[in-house]
């Protein structure tokens, strides 16, 4: 089972009644706009505008915008009952040996784990293999090098990072290991079966999609923190796309102004993260791979989306710049540490501007610019020699083999994602 209906207020509360039966899904949230303005970072784009003048796609936006993941939020609900040692247990056995392999698992776990249990049927495994190991190169290679960069773009809206805010993630630890779980699974995916049913990117998934619920249902049960008309739900499907699908959205602009058509390599990639992104559980609205929905859907995720500087924003943009992700605390270790936060400075400068990079607390000065050369440098001729190397007789398979140790190492380096918030909201019987 996908999630493919337009009628998704009423799927909310018939999937998951405990969490949306009570919410007034027929609000507009403050955060939601229907008309490009000075607050919003789409402006005078004719052809935008004109996607907010079909009032069927602005209904279904505006259900977007407050539809979370159902499925898995009437699990989360379930587990103050249950308490958390035993609903982790069942996730773990669930992911790992299917939901057949778990006595007495209850209902929502049933049906969370058989909907991502069920292929699409436009699932092409050869396609999404062959994109892994596409990727594994760059991944192995450059794989630390964006990683904050693509967290931080999110903190820049106020109605966006609100929940990274609230749910504690304001010191670099705390925000490293928020980026550990997350990006974990997508290195994963890149690792050979690591998607297919028991693999460890689909196990990770399961447990991010679990842990967003987990998330979600406790922040709606906290109105003194969490203005449901103002922020609509938390993590909302649209907030999701920019990390799940960001790429495809890069490769679809790219395909529309090269003929309309995504090349062999870029189709795979496309497919590849649209079934990443079914497993994190999101509407079928962002799974396409047609490149003109694709740029469409992620127009009107921005063009709907009003924009608000929030200051805790600009303090968790400070934590995740300065997150120490580095295995030891040696000299050699914080020199790489420093200069990834310089680097990431100038990158983010690059993205964002001069003017949003100074709001957000992000000042880059020219020696960032000369640190951001000597981190990708490497990468850069890393990559390229291996990439001629690939051609060689019997290179492809040394390589890939390479990668796929080196990524490894940098999973194990960095530890197991533990995909748990709030443990103590959990426990047996709690309210």
């Amino acid at each position: 089972m996908s999630y493919s209906t337009h009628e998704i207020s009423q799927l909310q509360k018939t999937l998951a009644p405990a969490v949306y039966g009570p919410l007034d899904l027929d609000i507009q949230p403050e955060r939601f706009r229907t008309e490009l303005g000075a607050n919003s970072i789409v402006r005078d784009n004719p052809r935008i505008q004109a996607l907010l003048t079909d009032p069927r796609k602005v209904e279904l936006f505006r259900q977007l915008t407050l539809m979370g993941d159902p499925l898995a939020d009437a699990f989360a609900a379930l587990i103050p009952q249950l308490g958390y040692p035993k609903a982790r247990a069942m996730l773990d056995q669930a992911a790992a040996h299917g939901i057949a392999s778990v006595p007495d698992a209850p209902q929502e776990l049933i049906d969370l784990m058989q909907s991502v249990e069920q292929e699409p049927a436009w699932v092409d495994w050869d396609k999404i293999e062959y994109a892994a190991e596409n990727a594994r190169l760059i991944t192995a290679m450059a794989g630390e090098a964006i990683i904050r960069v693509a967290f931080m773009m999110t903190y820049v809206n106020g109605y966006q990072g609100l929940p990274m805010v609230i749910t504690g993630a304001l010191t670099s630890e705390s925000a490293a290991k928020r980026m550990k779980e997350t990006i974990s699974t997508f290195k994963m995916a890149t690792l050979p079966g690591a998607l297919k049913r028991g693999g460890v990117a689909y196990q990770s998934a399961v447990k991010v999609r679990v842990m967003h619920a987990m998330v979600r249902t406790s922040l709606l049960k906290r109105p003194q923190q969490w203005d449901y008309k103002v922020y609509g739900v938390p993590i909302p499907q649209v907030d999701q796309m920019g990390a799940a699908l960001g790429f495809n959205f890069m490769m679809a602009l790219y395909a529309l102004k090269h003929g309309g058509k995504f090349n062999k390599r870029m189709g795979a990639a496309v497919e590849q993260a649209r079934y990443l992104a079914h497993l994190l559980g999101m509407h079928d609205q962002f799974l396409s791979n047609d490149p003109q929905q694709i740029v469409e859907t992620w127009q009107m995720c921005q063009a709907t989306l009003r924009h608000q500087f929030d200051p805790r924003g600009k303090d968790l943009n400070g934590a995740t710049l300065n997150a120490y992700r580095r295995p030891g605390k040696g000299w050699f270790d914080r020199l790489v540490h420093q200069l990834d936060v310089r680097s990431t400075r100038f990158m983010y400068t690059r993205m964002v501007g001069r003017r949003t990079a100074s709001t957000m607390g992000v000042d880059s000065s020219a020696v960032d610019a000369l640190d951001f050369a000597a981190v990708m440098a490497p990468a850069g001729l890393g990559f390229g020699a291996l990439s001629l190397l690939r051609k060689l007789p019997g290179g492809r398979d040394f390589i890939d083999n390479y990668c796929i140790r080196e990524i490894e190492r940098q999973l194990a380096s960095e530890g197991p994602a533990e995909y748990r918030t709030n443990e103590k909201e959990y426990k047996a019987g709690a309210a």
